[in-house]
């Protein structure tokens, strides 16, 4: 047996369904390998190696397994690189797979040849040159293992040509089907810690929970909501955190901080005078720049994390759980019940508190879900997708325009239905990531959300969604420009805007005709549902352009930004 066919054979002994990439001069032996198991291991081919690593990150996301990409040797590599950092960033499994020049040839100035360990070593949890094909199948069992262990992250294995095609002496392929899922070889918390916090929970008089990514990782839905049930605790989120409670459940408040945050979200974190933070790195972006809340406000911190070097990281910790979040949930769950009696009025009061509150933001909302101006608001987009999709839907969103309005308005069932990328928040992320999302939940209805900046970067994936005939939607917010960006130079930089703007004659969607996709251009309000219901009705692929107002005159629910704007505001009154 020779290492490439090692190398599929540990694929297969992980239960691997799907391998994303595209070929290379160095990637021939790993072909012709999986040519021999294409019956068995699908390989996608797509249009960039870039596109094939978001792919495999959203497929982890959804299927709750290790995503695996694979991509050629120098370039293809180093394109590979982004979507392999946002996945480890993210805390999302995915193996990277990339070939590389012969051994024999190191040093010698080969076409193609890179210190591949030095280009992902600061964004992979571990990476490996295989030096021998006997090394193959325990290099890639650990690669599994650690990719799904802990706190879950990328991987990455540096494959030779010429040991690709070296025999094996020995040959040991078996796999750890545990770690064909994730979270794998989950941990609980220490007993005495957990009635730690279990007693501070139960003395507070207004805790609030923020749950992060790591709920969601660890599908531990039930237990945060069946805890926060137990003693009428809101709960609020991070953007990845998104579906870690149904957001129309009771105590539910929706995303906190400074980008697609509630303001009153955001107002009952700073009210709180105890935050159990459960699967949360506590960034900047959660805690508005470490002001939601100050450090020096003195609030009692739980911080539950399956990764201690998170615990206290930015806040002081009252009492620190290191374990799983769905295990510790269960744990803190029955401490908490064994402590304490029934509900009490004060559990009922905030419940209407909360309602109250929640009641007078839609309420407000409502102005601009259902505008008939015209350029389209963003927000009527996100009313119609709420309108017309059915539960069990998946969105995924790029991380510009669609990012702060889908987290704040868009009401997510419990569980992963919201993917947006929080790692880095490269743009291009939404069209390929459809793909990986489709393949891991064919049932589901999936929805790509992209800005017209994005189109610009992953446009070559309509072909592969087309070729692969997934009857996915896209819906791109087309405002002819970075829009982001374009906010930013605004608000601080007196309206200089400089490189931003993009021809508003371009026709998206007959390029997605082109592509073979069914192609529609949405530019009044009226026609906007019509044309997601029909796209999402037709079984086919289907590219929607909506002309958007911009962020600059539509400003999201971004903290700073609304602060800035209103500051803005105050001076214009004060000159006048």
């Amino acid at each position: 047996m020779r290492g490439s066919q090692a190398v599929v054979e540990m694929l297969k002994a992980h239960q691997v369904k799907y391998v994303f990439g595209l070929p290379g001069d160095t990637s021939m032996p790993l072909y012709e390998a999986l040519y021999q198991v294409r019956d068995e291991i699908t390989h996608v081919l797509t249009r960039d190696e870039r596109s094939a690593s978001f792919m495999a990150d959203v497929y982890a996301r959804v299927s709750y397994r290790p995503g695996v990409c694979e991509a050629p040797s120098g370039a293809g590599a180093i394109y590979l690189a982004p979507g392999v950092a946002e996945a480890h960033a993210s805390s999302i499994p995915v193996i990277a797979l990339t070939t590389d020049i012969p051994l024999s040839s190191e040093g010698k100035n080969v076409l193609t040849a890179l210190n591949q360990e030095a280009l992902f070593a600061p964004i992979t949890k571990w990476r490996a040159l295989v030096k021998k094909a006997d090394l193959i199948p325990d290099i890639m069992r650990r690669a599994f293992r650690l990719a799904t262990t802990g706190r879950p992250g990328a991987v990455q294995i540096t494959l030779p040509t010429d040991v690709l095609d070296e025999e094996l002496a020995h040959p040991a392929l078996h796999g750890d089907v545990n770690c064909a899922v994730y979270p794998a070889y989950r941990i609980r918390p220490n007993g005495t810690v957990v009635q730690q916090a279990a007693e501070l929970l139960l003395q507070a008089e207004r805790p609030i929970i923020v749950a992060g990514g790591g709920v969601v990782s660890s599908q531990a839905w039930a237990e945060l909501t069946a805890l926060a049930e137990a003693l009428s605790i809101p709960v609020g989120t991070t953007i990845t955190g998104k579906g870690g409670i149904a957001e129309d459940h009771p105590l539910s408040i929706g995303v906190v901080g400074g980008n697609g945050g509630r303001d009153y979200a955001n107002c009952l974190v700073q009210e709180a005078d105890l935050i159990l933070y459960v699967g949360c790195k506590t960034d900047s972006v959660t805690t508005v720049n470490w002001t939601l809340p100050a450090p020096e406000a003195g609030k009692a911190i739980i911080h539950l994390d399956v990764d201690p070097g998170e615990i206290g990281n930015n806040y002081p910790s009252a009492v620190g759980l290191v374990g799983d979040a769905r295990l510790a949930l269960a744990d803190l769950l029955e401490a908490v019940r064994v402590k304490a009696g029934g509900s009490s009025a004060l559990g009922q009061a905030r419940r209407d508190e909360i309602e109250k509150l929640s009641r007078r933001w839609w309420a407000e909302a409502q102005e601009k879900m259902t505008s008939d101006s015209v350029p389209i608001k963003p927000l009527r987009v996100i009313k119609g997708l709420v309108d017309a999709l059915p539960r069990d839907s998946i969105i995924v969103a790029d991380a510009g325009t669609p990012t702060p309005f889908v987290a704040a308005y868009f009401v997510s069932r419990a569980g992963r239905q919201v993917i947006i990328p929080r790692g880095y928040g490269g743009l291009g992320y939404a069209l390929p990531g459809v793909v990986g999302a489709k393949l891991a939940h064919p049932e589901a209805i999936v929805v790509g959300l992209m800005g017209d900046g994005s189109f610009g970067m992953s446009a070559g994936e309509l072909e592969t969604i087309a070729r692969l005939k997934l009857p996915v939607t896209i819906i791109q917010f087309n405002n002819a420009c970075f829009g982001w960006i374009k906010v930013l130079q605004e608000l601080y930089h007196q309206g200089r805007y400089f490189s931003v703007d993009f021809s508003a004659d371009t026709d998206h969607a007959a390029i997605a005709r082109g592509f073979g996709l069914n192609g529609l251009r949405v530019e009044q309000p009226g026609n906007l549902g019509p044309a997601i219901h029909q796209a999402l009705a037709s079984g086919v692929a289907t590219f929607i352009d909506v002309i958007t107002e911009s962020e600059v005159t539509e400003l999201p629910p971004v903290t700073k930004w609304v602060e800035a704007a209103m500051g803005r505001k105050r001076e214009k009154i004060e000159l006048v």
